[in-house]
């Protein structure tokens, strides 16, 4: 491994990878571990320099953490309103992160109806079973493994009722059927819609693949936190659907609305463990 150093204005690490993005990243004091690109990272924050020990380049660590995206200029556009204004402030430097989109589909679809805690559970048992071993860790399976792993195999993996999606999902992206890396050349909509061709992707799902992996800054994706958060400061507490909600937020927040989106989700999911 090599370390070096990165300036970072406008950067908090911490609450980068707190915010619940990204679950293959551990902290151990005032050091992050993490699995970036099937090589483990270890990063950590000194003011405006962020210390990087990996084998990874700059250049992917740069692109991975959104390094490259004008922060006060996205701000700009997304602080709308004082509330927003409030919650910026209070996450100021948390960005969001280009994943892997084969990761981030599989580890989306371990999202539903879960927690956090059991997401990050299912994830390091499919890397354990068919990851690679990249020396005290694992890299994260190729679609050809999981798709060909038995049904003993796949159970240890304690997936539930996702199981079958994620078997599902790895033999279209095997067979060339879903080619995710196609679908940055894509526009939001039509990218959407060929993720929800997937058994097992709805809005959300595709729409969190879309912003932390395939470059889609408008997308907002809905769960429980921002549903409630949303109804209850924009829609004066009345009962809208899913739809109305997207369609504010794009209307409102513009074409950085998944900034938007991350910032709100963070703010509400600490709000709501007080």
């Amino acid at each position: 491994m090599k370390t070096y150093q990165i300036p970072v204005p406008t950067f908090d690490l911490d609450h980068t990878l707190r915010c619940g993005q990204v679950f293959r990243w551990r902290e151990n004091k005032e050091e992050w571990t993490g699995i970036v690109l099937n090589s483990i990272v270890r990063a950590r924050q000194r003011g405006d320099m962020l210390v990087i020990e990996s084998d990874l380049s700059k250049k992917d660590i740069i692109n991975y953490f959104r390094l490259d995206d004008d922060l006060e200029n996205i701000y700009k556009h997304i602080g709308k309103d004082k509330l927003m204004k409030k919650i910026i402030a209070r996450y100021n430097g948390l960005r969001l992160i280009r994943q892997d989109s084969w990761e981030c589909l599989v580890s989306y679809i371990c999202s539903i109806n879960n927690r956090i805690p059991q997401i990050e559970s299912m994830i390091q048992n499919l890397c354990t079973q068919f990851g690679d071993d990249i020396g005290g860790a694992y890299g994260f399976p190729c679609p050809e493994r999981i798709y060909k792993a038995s049904q003993s195999e796949l159970k240890k993996c304690k997936l539930g009722f996702r199981e079958r999606w994620i078997r599902g999902v790895a033999k279209k992206v095997y067979d060339d059927r879903l080619q995710l890396s196609q679908l940055k050349n894509l526009d939001y909509q039509s990218a959407k819609k060929t993720l929800m061709g997937v058994e097992g992707v709805g809005h959300k799902v595709a729409d969190c693949v879309l912003l932390f992996s395939l470059d889609k800054l408008e997308a907002f994706p809905i769960d429980v936190h921002i549903r409630r958060f949303m109804r209850r400061e924009y829609f004066q507490n009345k009962v809208v659907s899913d739809e109305k909600i997207r369609e504010l937020a794009r209307g409102y927040f513009g074409k950085y609305a998944g900034y938007a989106q991350e910032y709100l989700f963070y703010y509400e999911r600490s709000e709501s463990r007080k």
